[in-house]
C-alpha cells in the first residue's frame, strides 16, 4: 500500500483560516487523513498476527484501489488503526489480527477471495459494509441516507470501538432520520451551498446518539474522521447548523494532522463562551473554529432570532480567538490560522445587527460568563 506525503497550498490554508476552504482544500484534508490511516495500517502490519490480512489488503488494492480507499476512509477503521498502532508502540495489549475485518471488507468490494482467518468476536462487522456472516461474508448493509447527490451511512458501531465519552442510540428509526436529515439538507444545500459542498467531501457516516434533553447533541471524534455523532434536532434549521458546526471540527482535525498548531500546555483554565467547564487550549481552538462556522451560518439567515445567534457567536468566537492569540502557546502556523479567523470575526463584529438582537446576545453572553465565574471562580 502506498503512502504519500501531503501538502496544503498557502491559498488553501488561508481559505481554511477564514473558516471556509472550499471543496479542493477539504478534499486535500480528507486524502491526507487517508494517507495517515494507510501509514498506521502499515505499522500494524509489522505484527505477525496482521501480516496475512495485510497481504489480502494489498491484493484488494491491486484489483480495486477504490475499494481499499472506501474501507480506509471509514471512520471505524481510522479509529481502530489509531488505537491499535498506539497500543503496539507502547507495548500495551492490542489486537492487530483485527485488521482481517478491514481487509475482508476491501476484498468483498474488490471481488477478491477473502482467504484470511478472523478473530472470534461477539458481532462480526465488515467496516463500511455491515454486520456479516463470518462463513460466507454475506452482510446486512448499513442504512443509507441520501443528502442530495451525497450518500451517508447510518452506522451504530455494532462491532464496538466507539470513541470514549460518546453514546450511541440503542434504537434508530431510519425512516425518521431520513426525513429529518432530508429537510435539514435541503435548507443547507439551498441557503448555504458552500457549507454543503464541504460537508459532502468530509463526512461519510452519521452515528445516531440518544435524544438530548437540551435539544440536540453532537460530537466529532478526532480518530473517527468522517463520522459525525449526533441526535436529532427539534427543527431542520437546528439540525442544519449542527451539521455545519461538526464539519468545522472535522476540518480542523485533519488540519492538525498536517501542522502543529499548539505548543504544550497543561493548564485547563480557559473560558469558552459555549461551555460550562474550563477548556484546554486544544478544546478552545476547536470551539473557536467551530463557532466561526456557526456564526457564518447565522450571518445570512433572516429574522431576529438568527441575528441574535449571529451576534452572540461572532463575539464569542472573537473573544476566544484573541485569548488564543495572547496565550503564547500557538506555533507560527497556529498563529497564522487564528489570525485569519480573528480578521474575519473583527469584520463581522463591525457589521450592524438589529439593536434588540445585539442586546439579547450581549445579555446571554454576560449571563453565561457570570455562571462560569460562579462555578469555576475565575
Amino acid at each position: 500500500m502506498r503512502v504519500r506525503p501531503w501538502r496544503l497550498s498557502a491559498a488553501d490554508f488561508a481559505a481554511l483560516a477564514r473558516g471556509r476552504g472550499g471543496p479542493r482544500a477539504v478534499r486535500a484534508l480528507r486524502l491526507a487523513r487517508r494517507s495517515r490511516t494507510s501509514l498506521l495500517v502499515r505499522m500494524i502490519a509489522a505484527a505477525p498476527a496482521a501480516r496475512a490480512a495485510y497481504r489480502l489488503l494489498v491484493a484488494a488494492e491491486r484489483a480495486s484501489p477504490d475499494a481499499v480507499a472506501r474501507v480506509l476512509d471509514h471512520p471505524s477503521v481510522g479509529a481502530w488503526a489509531t488505537r491499535t498502532a498506539l497500543a503496539l508502540r507502547r507495548g500495551d495489549p492490542a489486537q492487530p489480527e483485527e485488521l482481517a475485518f478491514a481487509a475482508a471488507s476491501a476484498a468483498v468490494l474488490a471481488g477478491v477471495p477473502a482467504d484470511v482467518d478472523f478473530p472470534d468476536v461477539p458481532v462480526f462487522v465488515l467496516p463500511s459494509l455491515g454486520v456479516a456472516d463470518p462463513a460466507t461474508l454475506e452482510y446486512d448493509p448499513l442504512p443509507e441516507v441520501a443528502l442530495g447527490g451525497h450518500v451517508v451511512q447510518l452506522d451504530d458501531w455494532a462491532g464496538g470501538g466507539v470513541p470514549p465519552g460518546l453514546a450511541v442510540a440503542a434504537d434508530v428509526d431510519v425512516a425518521r432520520w431520513r426525513l429529518a436529515l432530508a429537510s435539514a439538507w435541503d435548507l443547507l444545500a439551498t441557503d448555504h451551498p458552500a457549507m454543503a459542498a464541504e460537508f459532502t467531501e468530509l463526512v461519510s457516516v452519521l452515528t445516531p446518539m440518544p435524544p438530548s434533553p437540551t435539544g440536540t447533541s453532537s460530537a466529532t471524534a478526532a480518530d473517527a474522521f468522517g463520522c459525525v455523532f449526533l441526535s436529532l434536532a427539534p427543527d431542520p434549521e437546528t439540525l442544519a447548523v449542527t451539521l455545519a458546526h461538526e464539519a468545522q471540527h472535522t476540518k480542523l482535525v485533519a488540519l492538525m494532522d498536517l501542522f502543529p498548531l499548539l505548543l504544550p500546555d497543561r493548564r485547563e483554565i480557559y473560558y469558552a463562551p459555549w461551555r460550562e467547564d474550563p477548556r484546554p487550549l486544544a478544546g478552545l481552538l476547536h470551539g473557536t473554529y467551530a463557532h466561526l462556522g456557526v456564526a457564518a451560518f447565522w450571518r445570512t439567515r433572516p429574522g431576529l432570532a438568527a441575528q441574535t445567534e449571529y451576534a452572540r457567536w461572532r463575539a464569542a468566537s472573537l473573544t476566544t480567538a484573541e485569548t488564543l492569540l495572547s496565550s503564547g502557546k500557538l506555533t507560527a502556523t497556529g498563529h497564522a490560522l487564528v489570525t485569519g479567523m480573528a480578521d474575519v470575526l473583527r469584520r463581522w463584529c463591525a457589521e450592524p445587527v438589529h439593536p434588540q438582537a445585539l442586546a439579547r446576545a450581549t445579555a446571554e453572553a454576560a449571563e453565561h460568563r457570570e455562571r462560569w465565574v460562579a462555578r469555576v471562580g475565575g
